[in-house]
């Protein structure tokens, strides 16, 4: 997972086409489950695949786009939130809210 910086944030996110972010907190048990699912998944496609936003040091990023919790996953296409996904469930679960994403944006890993 490449991790979200002010500088990844104005480059690379606000400004890119399609991305899918990761939102947690450092202490969140939850969220350390979730991010070793996608760890899977990123090791499955052998390329990291999503970007890692610490939301405690993004508040206006999560008030501007509304996210009400973490764990989260989030597609954003040109720097707006289009979706979010906030039960991970499993990995399995999560590989094909993947697909449905890459049909529906055209993504590739």
């Amino acid at each position: 997972m490449k991790e979200v910086t002010e500088q990844v944030m104005e480059q690379e996110l606000q400004a890119g086409q399609i991305a899918m972010v990761f939102v947690h907190t450092p202490f969140c048990a939850t969220c350390q489950l979730a991010e070793r699912m996608l760890y899977i998944l990123e090791e499955a496609e052998q390329e990291e695949c999503f970007y890692r936003l610490n939301a405690s040091f993004f508040p206006d990023f999560m008030e501007q786009q509304q996210i009400s919790s973490v764990p989260a996953l989030l597609l954003l296409q040109e720097g707006v939130v289009v979706e979010q996904i906030y039960a991970f469930e499993s990995v399995t679960n999560m590989f094909h809210v993947l697909e449905r994403w890459r049909q529906k944006q055209s993504i590739s890993f």
